[in-house]
């Protein structure tokens, strides 16, 4: 994988677009799942996305307007915060809402991987385009094996980060290192994912 082809890479899967789309693909999953399905019921749940997805984008760019400077390491934290804010819409919203258990439990897990994310950043950098490629499609991957491919995704992050001369190898396999362990502890309390749970 070539420079010029990692950082299309990176762009093309990069945190905001790869969350947002694995987020739709859990609203239709969801949704597709429910006893009442109508064409009202999935726009009500998809404005929902959209709305979340508005904040967290409002954050993202405002906060390094605030800042007069920041470090190097900034723009992936505000962006994590931004994630994060976002996402805590979304869930509160589905919760009060009633819409099913999926779409919280996505929303729950990036926020999360966002925490232990913000405070390793200033110390070490781990690849945040890593970190929201491996938990999303894992994540989906626990809910449905058939999202397993997705899983590629992520695995082509973890090449694509260091190749771009974003991240060191070392911060590239951090992000893989950090998703994994939020994913194995979110499987081991929730049973999702278990052959044997009903999940």
């Amino acid at each position: 994988m070539s420079a010029s082809i990692a950082s299309t890479y990176s762009a093309a899967f990069a945190p905001e677009l790869f969350v947002l789309v694995c987020g739709l693909a859990a609203v239709c999953y969801e949704w597709w799942r429910s006893d009442w399905q109508s064409w009202i019921g999935i726009a009500a749940r998809v404005g929902v996305l959209g709305f979340g997805w508005a904040v967290a984008f409002a954050v993202y760019q405002g906060i390094p307007r605030i800042l007069a400077t920041a470090p190097a390491w900034a723009t992936d934290a505000t962006g994590s915060v931004g994630l994060g804010v976002g996402l805590l819409v979304i869930w509160g919203w589905w919760r009060r809402a009633d819409w099913g258990p999926i779409v919280p439990d996505y929303a729950l897990l990036l926020v999360a991987v966002t925490v232990p994310h913000l405070l390793i950043t200033p110390v070490w950098d781990v690849s945040s385009h890593v970190l929201y490629a491996v938990v999303p499609a894992g994540f989906l991957t626990l809910v449905d094996r058939r999202a397993a491919p997705l899983a590629l995704v992520a695995l082509g992050m973890v090449v694509a980060r260091p190749l771009t001369g974003a991240h060191t190898w070392g911060e590239s396999f951090g992000g893989l290192a950090l998703g994994v362990a939020a994913l194995a502890a979110y499987a081991s309390n929730t049973g999702v994912g278990d052959p044997s749970s009903t999940t």
